[in-house]
């Protein structure tokens, strides 16, 4: 009997595959070993009947070097896990396996495949068809074909497709350019790779959300590519989840309505119901249309999928700050940050969340903190500066703020309204509304992202202008 107040024990069939580690001699290999343990965890969570926990959560718990292992079980709250190491070696790949049962270290599994580098993707069907039929017993013929699949027949645009990978996940600038380099690379040697086709029209949708400059190309290029190449994909498998997502995220940031993004999303989270950032892009979409409760539900579910998606817990802070729940909205911020302390996004929105509650020192660190994490960035946790600074009576550094933050992103306003809502912001708080107003008006196409923003708090000031007035009802979703 379990004693009163234990944690459940872990499910029979749940298990964790850790972060493979990389023995080769050059470091730039690192892509391969994290692509490797990624598409074998995917590999497994495509068998329903396994519990395999979110790369993500994986991460956040085995940290930068490998942990005890029974804490880490603990931890991730498995039977069973999954570790290993990677060396490469001129042309020749050699991966080890064990599967070990957590509660007492036994090894249930465990081989070696020293193979040709070209071979990764039978190595990642073979380790996958290994531990789930060492878990779950004899695998349905569905089950053996799902873990059968190859995205691609050619072995080096796969090769690229994981170096793409690789750099997506830093989600930095200067790594999402080289992300769509190596996908292009993959899409190039492979014209039918739909997985690469619609992971680069993500990088798009990305750089576009997120305001980065793209060398060569403005956001209009960044859409019209990004569009073409999630259509390409779609073209050759309707039933792409990955597809619908990046066509959504393109469409987010330039539909007025939302509702052709909505319809994409909406779409992705049905072909594919364990897919969590489908579900915190819809989720999101949801967000800015008004609809709180499926909002809600929508982001509830991403999270239950990937418990350390601390991006959607952000989401879900934002919405309860534009309602005035303070409280809610730093208890949000406070969980993002627990699960990810490195989080650029949870120390700036959670800066703003602060300032709002009167905790001005609690506001200034988590700018600062920020600014220090955030490499490469549009500092516009800056603008909290910038307000620290005019309630301090110091004008002259909050002006010197805010203009900076006006060079650093000169089309911003014209292009993401996310920009503009901070710029305007810090305007608003210096007592400077004429040009706040200016700000917010240059945002095309006014729409549900406009709408959502104005709601803020932070716009009190300003509300019975009637030239908000005029903003908020253009914007309104209709």
């Amino acid at each position: 009997m379990q004693p009163a107040g234990a944690a459940p024990a872990p499910s029979s069939n749940s298990v964790a595959v850790l972060y493979l580690e990389n023995l080769s001699h050059d470091t730039t290999d690192a892509y391969l070993a994290d692509g490797l343990t990624e598409e074998i965890t995917d590999r497994l969570g495509a068998i329903e009947r396994l519990q395999v926990k979110s790369r993500s959560l994986v991460r956040r718990a085995q940290g930068p070097a490998p942990g005890d292992l029974m804490t880490l079980s603990r931890t991730l709250r498995v039977r069973y896990v999954v570790e290993g190491s990677v060396r490469r070696s001129g042309a020749r790949v050699r991966v080890s396996v064990r599967l070990v049962r957590a509660a007492d270290g036994f090894r249930v599994w465990g081989a070696s495949f020293d193979r040709g580098a070209m071979d990764l993707l039978a190595i990642e069907a073979d380790i996958a068809r290994e531990v789930a039929t060492a878990i779950g017993g004899r695998l349905l013929p569905a089950e053996q074909a799902t873990l059968a699949l190859r995205p691609t027949g050619h072995p080096e645009a796969y090769d690229h497709f994981m170096r793409g990978n690789y750099y997506l996940e830093r989600r930095t600038p200067d790594a999402g350019r080289r992300a769509i380099e190596e996908y292009d690379a993959a899409v190039r040697l492979d014209p039918v790779f739909v997985k690469a086709l619609a992971r680069v029209a993500h990088v798009h949708a990305i750089f576009l959300i997120r305001g980065w400059q793209y060398p060569g190309l403005g956001p209009e290029s960044l859409l019209a590519r990004g569009l073409a190449l999630a259509d390409r994909a779609l073209r050759q498998d309707s039933g792409a989840a990955d597809a619908w997502l990046a066509r959504g995220a393109l469409l987010w940031s330039v539909d007025p309505t939302l509702q052709s993004p909505k319809e994409a999303l909406g779409r992705a989270t049905r072909l594919d119901p364990a897919n969590a950032e489908a579900w915190l892009t819809y989720g999101a979409t949801l967000t800015h249309l008004g609809d709180t409760a499926a909002a809600s539900r929508s982001l509830r579910q991403a999270l239950a999928i990937d418990p350390a998606l601390s991006i959607a817990m952000i989401v879900l802070a934002d919405g309860a700050f534009i309602e005035r729940r303070y409280e809610a909205a730093r208890r949000w911020a406070d969980s993002a940050l627990a699960v990810d302390p490195g989080f650029h996004d949870g120390y700036a929105m959670r800066a703003v969340f602060r300032l709002y509650r009167g905790d001005t020192a609690g506001a200034r660190g988590d700018a600062q903190s920020a600014i220090r994490v955030a490499a490469g960035e549009q500092n516009w946790e800056e603008r909290v500066l910038a307000q620290l600074a005019a309630r301090e009576g110091d004008t002259v550094r909050a002006r010197g703020l805010i203009e900076r933050l006006l060079a650093d992103a000169p089309n911003a306003p014209t292009v993401n309204p996310f920009y503009a809502r901070h710029l305007a912001a810090a305007l608003v708080a210096l007592g400077d509304q004429q040009r706040a107003l200016e700000v917010l008006e240059s945002v095309r196409p006014r729409g549900a992202h406009l709408w959502f923003f104005l709601r803020s708090p932070e716009f009190d000031a300003i509300r019975s202008h009637p030239r908000f007035e005029r903003l908020l009802d253009e914007s309104r979703p209709r």
